[in-house]
């Protein structure tokens, strides 16, 4: 899962905006969305925007961990039907990824992971570590708002130098 995703991100339109206090309310809808379908599953809210204060895409990402991931196989029809487009297994081996598009502009990302799955204490203790050390949001918010001034019209690089502080910061982080 790890190839070269810049075919991926190529005509990826985005846009980097100040926090927006509605962005809760905006996980909260796609998360009761997915409670119809998957009923009393863990569902958080990760990424920028569950974060006060954190510039960021106003994408919202929900982070759903089920017992096993191939019971979101036999609800794919289901997440579509209620418009979250499927893209399988994009993340990394044993996982599933949904998304909510608006044209090329994406809206949300829904990451399905089995119950205890390495990387879901990472994009948790992230988004903790995140909620936790201020001065850490004003850095980040900073550099996405730096890299989205020269590069705002290429995802694809925006994301390889954003990679580049999250891979430092990760190897920062101690995660339980």
């Amino acid at each position: 899962m790890n190839e070269d995703r810049s075919q991926v991100y190529k005509n990826r339109k985005y846009e980097i905006v100040s926090y927006n206090p509605k962005w809760p309310e905006s996980f909260l809808f796609y998360a009761e969305k997915i409670r119809k379908i998957f009923g009393n599953v863990i569902i958080e809210h990760i990424g920028s925007t569950a974060i006060p204060g954190m510039s960021g895409k106003s994408c919202i990402d929900l982070l759903v961990e089920l017992e096993e991931i191939s019971i979101v196989d036999s609800h794919v029809g289901e997440m579509e039907k209620a418009g979250f487009i499927y893209s399988g297994q994009f993340v990394m081996e044993n996982s599933r990824l949904f998304r909510v598009m608006d044209g090329q502009t994406l809206l949300a990302n829904i990451h399905f992971f089995p119950i205890g799955h390495s990387h879901c204490t990472e994009m948790i203790g992230f988004r903790d570590y995140f909620r936790n050390h201020p001065e850490e949001v004003v850095v980040y918010s900073n550099l996405k708002n730096t890299l989205y001034a020269k590069y705002p019209d290429d995802y694809a690089s925006y994301r390889k130098y954003k990679d580049v502080y999250v891979k430092s910061l990760n190897e920062r982080i101690k995660y339980d």
